[in-house]
């Protein structure tokens, strides 16, 4: 029996079993990186996660080492056919691979803290057409990754070289075996590389991949959650409220502007003595804060869908898309409606989900022209002039209702070379942090002054009496206040505390009403609580009670006192239309929030004792409550 095992371990392993671990030097390579770059996370990863890293290094050791092994039999190449083989091998297996994989990893967790896992591939090709396209965005950042890439390479190939000469007289089923097995987790998507990670970075990124492989034959996807057509539910007859003041219907002009990616402390929300606004101090003095305006996601496609449909994130796919929008509400009254975006609405078909909304002009960056970047989109002086043109087309006693949605501040954040006094300033994501903040910052600037020129227009039409503007933002912007950057990965401060006004015209809110939002002054206030202001700006709020899903349409409408309690409201970096990567879920009562990760705990912070949001932990007084509320209300997300 004894001669038979070492008959059968030779025919697997050849005569130097130890030789075969050479052919799994990249996975070596890509834990040693992985423990680089992130100790402190992988130690505290919970049995199962460990489980879990385990399989992930093992399908990668598969993946890499099958095909490594088989032709390792090339070796020595004597001959011009297999010297051609092993080269086109290495120019076409191991070093794409090894660019993104080793290169492209470790560029991209120094920008996000995160690697480039399935879902971050998939969106990466459907934004630029290829990955490379998307990553050579970075500039001079691309030649790194190559030249790491190359070096990569270099190890694996004289790895594999070494050992192909100890392998000789092992059979083919190992290595056929593994890279079956590896593929076939990758393509089922068996791989853990959203959520914490727990996988090697070249796991990830080949586990992207692989995805984006099958999504691409087979049709079908395994993201959960996403932008289609809408099913909208019908709403009831509406009619809007008699003003008490003016004896008549409630229905004054609404522009909605939503900006992109700025943060609370990048634009002044009120005219204050700690607090100038370079353009809108003159544009708009009389402008009022919608209080510490919190929203209650960081990502563009769930805050922007809260926001029109009043709903939390817990409420599922089916639920966002059945919801009644702000444009099919203003359109029952009466109400002329737009959409007027430099968005670039064809990002993950976002704008399938304003199809069917009730928008009777509809302008993206694909109409408006000068789109040159996909994060970009349009720039935002083409949009306000194409709302301007909109207004004016309006006819005279038709109350018009209309979102105008700003890009230019998402990064790379386009500036205007006259308009930069932060300095220095620089957009690369690899360099110095405050210079790129400083580039963000005259992005901001930038885009102040084109919405200001935009409501000096306004103010100087016929209609701006009955008119009132409210501008918010989808997001905040993090530079690495928590190691990272951008927005989309936690629901600390610097990513969802963000800019918010009103400015009226004298006949369009009455000016008890107005002055009631200096009582929200120091409270927190929410995205759900701006859909409600919007519906009171309709003079339908009391009404609500008979709209489609009225039981989820919590918010409070900042037009009203303030209750004297603090509600607990839900957040995420998910929702029935968003699925990232590493979902963060979380509960907010004044300045206490509890946040937890799909695969972790729950941990609370206090943002009034810690602004900076770094001494977390469970136990915290006060905290339990919110744990228990996100848990009832997360479960069926988490399931």
């Amino acid at each position: 029996m004894g001669r038979r095992t070492r008959a059968l371990r030779r025919w697997v392993l050849g005569k130097h079993p130890r030789a075969v671990l050479l052919f799994v030097t990249p996975t070596f390579l890509a834990i040693a990186m992985d423990f680089a770059l992130r100790a402190p996370s992988l130690l505290v990863f919970p049995p199962r996660e460990w489980l879990n890293y385990f399989g992930s290094s093992l399908a990668s050791a598969g993946f890499w080492g099958g095909p490594l092994w088989l032709t390792s039999r090339l070796w020595p190449a004597r001959s011009w056919g297999s010297r051609i083989g092993l080269g086109a091998f290495a120019a076409l297996f191991v070093l794409p691979l090894a660019v993104f994989a080793f290169g492209g990893q470790l560029l991209y967790y120094r920008v996000f803290h995160y690697y480039m896992g399935r879902d971050t591939v998939r969106l990466g090709i459907k934004l630029r057409g290829t990955l490379g396209a998307w990553l050579s965005s970075w500039g001079g950042s691309f030649l790194l990754m190559a030249v790491l890439g190359l070096l990569a390479t270099a190890i694996i190939i004289l790895a594999a070289r070494r050992a192909s000469r100890r392998a000789r007289g092992a059979g083919l089923f190992l290595p056929i075996a593994g890279f079956a097995v590896a593929t076939t987790c990758f393509w089922v998507d068996f791989v853990e590389s959203r959520s914490l990670q727990a996988a090697p970075p070249d796991t990830c990124f080949i586990h992207g991949v692989m995805h984006a492989l099958r999504e691409a034959v087979t049709g079908k996807g395994w993201v959960r959650r996403g932008i289609t057509l809408r099913e909208p539910d019908p709403l009831p007859p509406l009619a809007p409220a008699v003003s008490a003041v003016a004896g008549q219907a409630q229905r004054p002009n609404v522009l909605l502007v939503i900006t992109e990616s700025v943060r609370a402390d990048a634009l002044c929300s009120a005219p204050s003595m700690g607090c100038k606004a370079q353009f809108l101090d003159e544009a708009a003095p009389d402008r009022v804060s919608l209080g510490k305006l919190t929203t209650q996601s960081s990502g563009t496609f769930s805050a922007c869908v809260m926001l029109w449909t009043g709903l939390a994130p817990d409420a599922d796919f089916a639920t966002m898309h059945r919801a009644p929008v702000l444009w099919e509400i203003a359109h029952a009254l009466g109400y002329r409606t737009a959409y007027v975006g430099s968005q670039n609405l064809r990002y993950d078909d976002f704008g399938a989900f304003l199809q069917r909304a009730a928008i009777d002009v509809q302008a993206s960056a694909k109409d408006l022209g000068n789109a040159e970047d996909a994060h970009i989109g349009a720039p935002d002086e083409n949009a306000t002039a194409r709302l301007v043109e909109f207004v004016k087309g309006v006819p005279q006693g038709t109350p018009w209702f209309a979102v105008l949605h700003l890009s230019n501040t998402h990064w790379p954040y386009r500036v205007d070379p006259a308009l930069q006094p932060f300095a220095p300033h620089d957009p690369s994501p690899v360099g110095d942090v405050n210079a790129m903040h400083n580039h963000y910052r005259n992005s901001v600037l930038q885009q102040e002054r084109t919405v200001s020129e935009m409501l000096q227009q306004l103010r100087g039409m016929p209609g701006w009496s009955d008119t009132a503007v409210v501008f918010v933002s989808d997001h905040g912007e993090q530079f690495r206040e928590h190691g990272g950057l951008y927005h989309l990965s936690s629901l600390f401060e610097e990513q969802v505390r963000v800019p918010g006004f009103i400015v009226a015209g004298a006949g369009a809110v009455e000016p008890g009403r107005l002055a009631t939002l200096g009582a929200w002054k120091n409270r927190r206030t929410y995205t759900q609580d701006v859909h409600a202001t919007m519906l009171d700006l309709f003079g339908v709020l009391d009404r609500r009670g008979s709209f489609p899903f009225a039981d989820r349409l919590v918010g409070r409408s900042l037009l009203r006192p303030p209750p004297p309690d603090e509600p607990m409201m839900l957040m995420s970096t998910a929702s029935g239309v968003w699925d990232p990567d590493d979902a963060k879920y979380g509960v907010m009562k004044g300045d206490m929030l509890a946040v937890k990760s799909l695969g972790g705990g729950w941990w609370c912070y206090d943002v009034r004792s810690d602004p900076g949001e770094h001494m977390g932990h469970a136990g915290m007084p006060g905290c339990g409550p919110l744990i228990d509320y996100g848990s009832q209300k997360f479960a069926p997300a988490w399931h």
